[in-house]
């Protein structure tokens, strides 16, 4: 019985590592894995949920399962790099000291975003809410803006099949909009939201790519709209936030 459990559990790693190699050739559906596998379709659903909870698949915005993070920061790590929280929260700090403002790590989780990482001004008097690991709508957050904005034309066409849910009385639900906003964003370099997702929240993001050169992440601030941007230049701003992208992504991408 114990041998036969052990043997078992050897059979699923085998079969599971036998996914990541054929995913490494590209992204793929579970028929597709199937063929390249040889694996039954139940077999390569189950233990692609089993892989999708590690971080180690995701789906992209057309649907299929791509090599996830996981497997990236793993890779980052055995070439002696670093993974994309370790490189990014220095930048962070430096951000937040000068906003004195909540500065966020982002990743674009299908059609959600998923923050990884927060840091806030201990200092500051209104604490916004810390958004770690809470998945919010990619249409009504900058982070998700400016991913989608620097995705391929095929991705933002399958995104905007959804239907958005209007959050506020300022959050952008037309399709066609939300395309030209795409392009106003990828020319800028960045995306403002005013009160998009919540009535008091505004927000600034820029969009970087990781090791393996996929726009999977962005670096936002965030504050109380009462005090956030306020007299600040938004432009000077979100240029300043792309130019943080834009060293993060350099010291992920040293080559």
């Amino acid at each position: 019985m114990w041998y036969a459990g052990r043997m078992a559990g050897v059979q699923s790693v085998e079969r599971a590592f036998g996914i990541l190699r054929a995913l490494s050739l590209g992204p793929a559906g579970v028929t597709d894995l199937s063929d390249r596998t040889g694996l039954p379709k139940s077999t390569v659903s189950r233990l692609l949920s089993a892989l999708e909870e590690q971080k180690a698949v995701d789906q992209n915005t057309e649907g299929a399962y791509e090599l996830g993070v996981g497997i990236a920061e793993l890779g980052t790590a055995l070439r002696g790099g670093q993974s994309v929280v370790e490189v990014a929260r220095p930048h962070m700090v430096e951000l937040m000291e000068l906003t004195g403002e909540a500065v966020g790590l982002n990743r674009l989780d299908g059609d959600q975003v998923r923050t990884l990482l927060q840091v806030d001004d201990p200092s500051s008097s209104v604490v916004v809410r810390d958004w770690t690991g809470v998945p919010t709508p990619a249409h009504a957050v900058p982070a998700g803006l400016a991913i989608l904005a620097n995705s391929s034309r095929a991705a933002q066409r399958n995104f905007l099949q959804n239907e958005f849910d209007e959050l506020t009385e300022n959050t952008m639900t037309d399709p066609a909009m939300l395309l030209l906003r795409f392009e106003q964003i990828r020319t800028d370099g960045f995306a403002w939201v005013i009160e998009e997702f919540t009535e008091d929240i505004s927000s600034v993001a820029a969009a970087f790519a990781d090791a393996n050169g996929r726009i999977q992440f962005a670096i936002h601030i965030h504050g109380p709209s009462f005090r956030f941007p306020g007299d600040v230049d938004r432009e000077e701003l979100g240029n300043r936030v792309a130019a943080t992208a834009q060293r993060i992504e350099a010291q992920l991408n040293p080559d």
